[in-house]
């Protein structure tokens, strides 16, 4: 039979604050619940890392049964945690383990002891304090927000802690203490700021202490799920009753709002999957990128519900792979100069940001054809699928952290067509600290109110400077190729001429005849031959006015991996002769093709792709599709 711990309420005392204020005190960001807690977390698993290190950050969503239900409510009987009781014989009642592995754990003085300058102090300022600044720039933050992020994830606001580190005199040390926010109240004539410890009171009874060494062990593992192996070091934390249900993180999935305790269960647990993979693959995705030549990622990740794996992604694939690439330009740019390509072999574009000629960070630029890479059915971190996804083109990162501060637009404008591309911009390291104070406590956002003359200024150049590169490089100015052409549209090959600039360049053949290259004599590449085999047309539909819906599968057979088709319509005449159909006229549609122009598409070779056009009433047509070049070559 588990033992109570002992309960100690704060009493008020002067300054101190309603335990139910914390979070209005730390301000409100635009993430749910579920994505500010599992950035918070990671952040703090990040910031307090061994050296050296690979650590582990985990999330595991289970249900209870009965035994560990009335565990809990026997650890916790003393004191007013009057939730708990109620939840005790409720079977969807659930625990949401949050833990790391391969860090400091919470070391430092497990009191309130003074602690020397530079010694940690991670055990009180997790456990025993608010808002407790790291904001140097190379870590996450605060304790603040992801701490009262944990307890609002609660439906009881309660929240356990096992951890295993180095106590002061460097020894392993297990330590287990419950904390709680709930309402002010008054008791006896006294009253009490709803901050709650579950522990062990200390001899004089003015203050909590956790349990330490083997009794925090017996504790931890029948609780956690996660145990510690022999000299692993690292934090737990158990949310009970965790908000799987919140209304703030809730899609609309179903025509009701779901319930955590009311609704089904599987159906439940699938709709938190759902959002907790995409919390850690939106926020976190940084620390899924081996670095090049690396063949670990910074982190490793896991999610589980129920005891069952759930699959975070492969950083090979889909949008992942693109973020990544641009991440490890950046990375390449600062260590070697090493040229990083998209996986289909498009070069990612790396620029200084420079403020006063001082290197502020970088942008890498990673462009994209659809129809190269088509975009994924089901790929939430893809920016195309905005809707979908929650993403916009460019990832905003610090220097040292290499955490997601946020996804913006700073450039407003649709991609061009048949292109699309992202941009991961990444602050250089020595700046990471003007970075770190232009962030809210929620560290979503890099704003210009309210930190420094200095940092307002730098993330004013640095969204400028973003803004005109991504606008130079994207959507170039037409170039004047005679007088009073400044204002026209760029021709087909201009288009071509552009996009050609962004293909993976074909590596040059040489013909294999045998013979010696004379000194002199020059061999150019092979020039590529191109065919189309297409079906012959199939009607589609027929409007009220004739009109024809036509439509022709085809494919490009070529050795460059890109393409240009081009359709001509004619109308036959007599004797053999033709007209050329206007191809504004005929409505022309590409599948599974990026449009160029109104009667042109790159396609991918030796991939099936479909061209549908509206055709005259009552007249034979002549349909020709011509293949080149992706630069207009045939």
């Amino acid at each position: 039979m588990i033992q109570p711990l002992q309960w100690f309420p704060k009493r008020f005392s002067p300054g101190d604050m309603d335990a139910s204020g914390g979070d209005r005190l730390l301000g409100k960001t635009e993430l749910s619940r579920l994505a500010v807690l599992i950035r918070e977390t990671a952040q703090n698993s990040w910031d307090a890392k061994n050296e050296g290190a690979r650590p582990l950050f985990g999330v595991s969503l289970r249900r209870t049964d009965f035994r560990l239900r009335e565990d809990l409510a026997s650890l916790l009987s003393e004191g007013r945690l009057t939730g708990l009781t109620s939840l005790r014989r409720n079977a969807n009642f659930r625990i949401l383990e949050i833990y790391d592995r391969g860090t400091k754990g919470l070391d430092g003085p497990a009191d309130l002891s003074p602690v020397g300058k530079g010694r940690s102090a991670r055990f009180q300022d997790l456990i025993l304090k608010l808002g407790v600044s790291h904001n140097n720039g190379t870590t996450g933050g605060t304790y603040g927000f992801g701490k009262t992020a944990a307890f609002a994830y609660s439906g009881i606001g309660t929240v356990a802690y096992w951890t295993r580190c180095r106590n002061p005199e460097g020894e392993l040390e297990d330590r287990f203490i419950v904390s709680a926010y709930g309402e002010s109240y008054q008791d006896k004539g006294v009253q009490y700021t709803g901050r709650h410890w579950w522990g062990a009171l200390s001899t004089d009874g003015e203050s909590i202490l956790p349990l330490v060494g083997q009794p925090a062990v017996e504790v931890g593992e029948k609780l956690f799920e996660r145990r510690f192996e022999e000299g692993e070091t690292g934090t737990s934390l158990l949310i009970l009753d965790p908000l799987i249900a919140d209304e703030e993180d809730a899609a609309e999935t179903s025509a009701e709002p779901l319930d955590r305790f009311d609704s089904d269960p599987i159906e439940m647990e699938d709709d938190f999957v759902r959002r907790s993979r995409h919390a850690i693959r939106a926020n976190l995705w940084p620390k899924m990128i081996p670095a090049p030549h690396e063949s670990d990622a910074p982190m490793a990740l896991e999610l589980r519900v129920n005891g069952e794996s759930v699959d975070l992604g492969s950083p090979s694939t889909g949008a992942l792979a693109l973020w990544g690439s641009g991440l490890n330009a950046i990375r390449a740019a600062r260590s070697s100069p090493e040229e990083i390509s998209t996986p289909h072999g498009l070069p990612v574009k790396v620029i200084e940001i420079t403020w006063y000629k001082q290197v502020v960070g970088h942008l890498a630029l990673v462009r994209r054809v659809p129809a190269v890479e088509p975009y994924l059915e089901f790929d939430d971190l893809d920016p195309a699928r905005g809707d979908e996804s929650g993403l916009l083109r460019i990832a905003l990162m610090r220097g040292q952290a290499e955490l997601v501060v946020t996804t913006v637009d700073w450039v407003q404008r649709e991609a061009p067509a048949g292109a699309d591309w992202l941009a991961v911009y990444k602050s250089a390291d020595e700046f990471d600290e003007h970075y770190a104070e232009a962030e809210p406590p929620a560290h979503d956002n890099w704003v210009t109110e309210g930190s420094s003359s200095k940092s307002s200024k730098i993330i004013r150049q640095t969204k400028n400077r973003v803004r005109r590169c991504i606008t130079e490089e994207i959507h170039p100015a037409p170039q004047e190729t005679e007088a009073g052409s400044a204002g026209r549209l760029p021709s087909t090959g201009e288009l071509s001429r552009r996009l050609g600039a962004i293909m993976p360049a074909p590596a040059p053949q040489l013909p294999d005849d045998g013979e010696p290259h004379r000194p002199g004599r020059r061999r150019g590449p092979t020039r590529p031959s191109w065919s189309v085999e297409a079906d012959a047309p199939r009607l589609l539909e027929t409007d009220a006015q004739g009109m024809q819906l036509q439509e022709i599968s085809f494919i490009v057979l070529g050795e460059e991996p890109i393409a240009r088709v081009r359709l001509n319509v004619s109308l036959l005449g007599d004797e053999g002769l033709h007209e050329q159909v206007p191809p504004e006229t005929l409505g022309v549609q590409w599948v599974d093709a990026a449009a160029e122009g109104l009667d042109a598409a790159n396609v991918r070779t030796g991939q099936e792709a479909i061209v549908r056009f509206i055709g005259a009433p009552r007249r034979a047509l002549r349909v020709e599709l011509t293949a080149g070049g992706p630069d207009g070559r045939t």
